[in-house]
């Protein structure tokens, strides 16, 4: 899993502001606008277009204005949202533009492939506007349980998305509860409490529900073999077991790759509309039906990057 630091993303402690709470998946079709190209620059755009159809940012941008404490990125990310929605194809410039301030963090300071949800982080990071990165704040709760004396120990982290391994083709729903069932750490460390060296079991709860879930299915292992088991993704979540409350969430955004790599290959992205699903690969946006969406997440073998709005 990709961990945030309280440096990195400010506060740590999850706050939501009153606006963003009462945010709902507005009953409206995305803008299809595509964005040009301009060298493996598919993982920029289709998490770009993600986080332009996430409903919290988009109100936020709508009534936002120019800041001059705002960085760099953001304007020029702005500046790209705001083409989209006047439905205008952004300028080449613009787009040049923007990957040029990326390139300040020296893992994109090419023109190579790279991993959207590594891209996701480090612009978020970058731009630290609260209202970007708010929504997809979450927190987990670890509570870590001595076997010899029963003691317990609890430590919180953030989160803005959950990364899950896939070692079987099932439902993501069997991948989330996998994810959270506790676990036996392999610690020497002697208990605070009894002084024995024993084995620790670790239980994991989702303890601040995000306003948007984002869930990164892990098909490469670390020598970059893929998996392709095909996973059933599920439109509706109900998370309970493992969560203080049982928020219910509904799929608005796919972020799919193919390729052999996480490094190459392709991405596009599922936007879901009023009627149907709009898929947007780079300058192109193509209508999907209803139906041939559901057939393709009944087994998905390209799914990378799912998004989950909270109802």
């Amino acid at each position: 899993m990709y961990r945030t630091s309280n440096q990195a993303y400010g506060s740590g402690v999850v706050t939501r502001n009153k606006e963003q709470m009462n945010q709902k998946p507005q009953d409206v079709d995305p803008i299809r606008i595509g964005i040009e190209n301009i060298g493996n620059t598919c993982y920029i755009n289709s998490m770009l277009q993600c986080l332009f159809n996430t409903p919290a940012i988009s109100t936020a941008m709508k009534s936002y204005r120019d800041n001059k404490n705002s960085s760099e990125l953001f304007k020029q990310f702005y500046k790209i949202w705001f083409s989209i929605q006047a439905e205008i194809e952004p300028e080449h410039n613009d787009i040049i533009q923007f990957k040029k301030l990326m390139n300040q963090h020296r893992e994109f300071d090419n023109f190579n492939q790279q991993d959207c949800i590594e891209f996701f982080h480090v612009f978020l990071d970058i731009v630290n506007t609260a209202f970007l990165t708010q929504p997809f704040f979450g927190q987990l709760t670890y509570q870590i349980n001595c076997q010899s004396c029963n003691n317990s120990s609890k430590q919180t982290e953030q989160f803005i998305n959950l990364s899950i391994y896939i070692q079987q083709a099932c439902k993501l729903s069997q991948l989330i509860y996998d994810y959270f069932k506790p676990e036996q750490l392999a610690s020497q460390e002697k208990c605070r409490k009894c002084q024995k060296t024993s084995p620790l079991t670790r239980r994991t709860n989702l303890s601040a529900s995000p306003m948007v879930l984002v869930i990164q299915l892990k098909r490469y292992d670390q020598r970059q073999a893929r998996s392709n088991y095909a996973i059933e993704i599920e439109q509706s979540l109900v998370l309970k077991g493992f969560c203080d409350q049982s928020p219910q969430y509904k799929l608005y955004a796919v972020i799919n790759h193919q390729g052999y790599t996480i490094y190459s290959g392709h991405y596009t992205c599922l936007i879901k509309g009023k009627n149907c699903w709009y898929n947007f690969n780079d300058q192109r946006v193509s209508e999907y039906s209803n139906k041939v969406v559901d057939e393709e997440l009944q087994k998905s073998q390209n799914s990378y990057v799912l998004f989950y709005q909270r109802q």
